[in-house]
């Protein structure tokens, strides 16, 4: 995949920041796959079944986490909650990315009555806290994976629009736009030559700071109880389950808590990383090596009017 002619992957480690992000963000992504490939079976214990004479167990060679109240391995569950943890998140923001770019491209690109009616719209949902919508969507829907997926995706695509919208119109003053409809260019043919590789860079680096932030509305759903079906491994579901031992076995609310911020972490650092990378205003009066392009220049307030790297 190129970003601006560079490939991503040149993009990701030119940055000290993205890099540590992919390293942590591939490990648990590989970890969910493996373990949503053999149904479980690289759990060490079954993270369903109580058993109550390991209840409440301190962490040890055979239980590296401990046991829950009910005497349930508490790393196997964590590595059976990563599959929906690492998922759902990734989902989320995929299927609201691809409707704010549908609408924001319509809204920028075409203008006029149908702009109105997009922004319109969107700013209706932004006009209500997205936790509120969420918690309000889920409890409604009832619990159920589905369900949270889609409570969470109800209300996590306008910022999209917004932001590609905002995009389009910068880019609509391009002469290579202007040139191509002049030339009764197709639409599509300015999409993919013009709009998406000006638009992707922006949507992307938002996308991988959003995961962190849907993991984190997911896990609050968890954690209430909202949109999780009960037993069901999930980091935040654990948290909350755990919490009563908090004061007498917190490693067993803390770990899972741990780790689930590990992932948000690493979403983050990734996501840093990218804008770091690509738009070089960010770091003014030094001298960037730009190993992704092969140059050295200097950047200071004179390249306030210049386009981003």
């Amino acid at each position: 995949m190129f970003i601006r002619g560079v490939k991503l992957k040149q993009l990701i480690l030119s940055n000290k920041l993205s890099a540590a992000g992919f390293f942590i963000v591939a490990v648990f992504v590989l970890l969910a796959l493996v373990e949503a490939a053999s149904s479980g079976h690289i759990t060490p214990y079954n993270p369903y079944k109580p058993n109550l004479e390991q209840v409440n167990s301190a962490p040890s060679l055979n239980h590296f986490f401990g046991t829950d109240f009910e005497g349930r391995d508490i790393f196997s569950r964590v590595i059976a909650a990563l599959p929906i943890d690492v998922g759902i998140p990734l989902a989320v923001v995929s299927l609201s990315a691809c409707i704010g770019i549908l609408a924001g491209v319509m809204a920028g690109y075409f203008g006029g009555w149908l702009e109105e009616v997009i922004m319109r719209f969107t700013d209706l949902f932004l006009a209500f806290p997205a936790l509120i919508m969420v918690l309000a969507v889920a409890a409604t829907l009832g619990p159920s994976l589905i369900n949270a997926i889609l409570a969470i995706v109800f209300t996590w695509w306008p910022p999209y629009v917004r932001l590609v919208r905002g995009s389009v119109l910068e880019v609509g003053t391009e002469d290579f736009i202007a040139v191509s409809k002049t030339l009764n260019s197709s639409f599509f043919y300015i999409l993919r030559k013009g709009i998406v590789p000006n638009v992707l860079p922006s949507v992307l680096v938002y996308a991988t700071m959003d995961v962190g932030t849907a993991l984190l509305n997911l896990s609050t759903l968890g954690y209430l109880g909202i949109g999780i079906p009960p037993n069901t491994p999930e980091l935040g579901g654990m948290a909350a389950a755990i919490s009563s031992n908090l004061y007498t076995h917190p490693l067993e609310a803390l770990l899972p808590a741990f780790v689930l911020f590990l992932i948000i972490a690493g979403f983050s650092f990734l996501g840093e990383g990218l804008r770091e990378t690509l738009d070089v205003k960010v770091r003014p009066h030094i001298l960037v090596r730009n190993k992704v392009f092969g140059e050295t220049k200097k950047v200071d307030d004179s390249d306030d009017h210049t386009s981003k790297a």
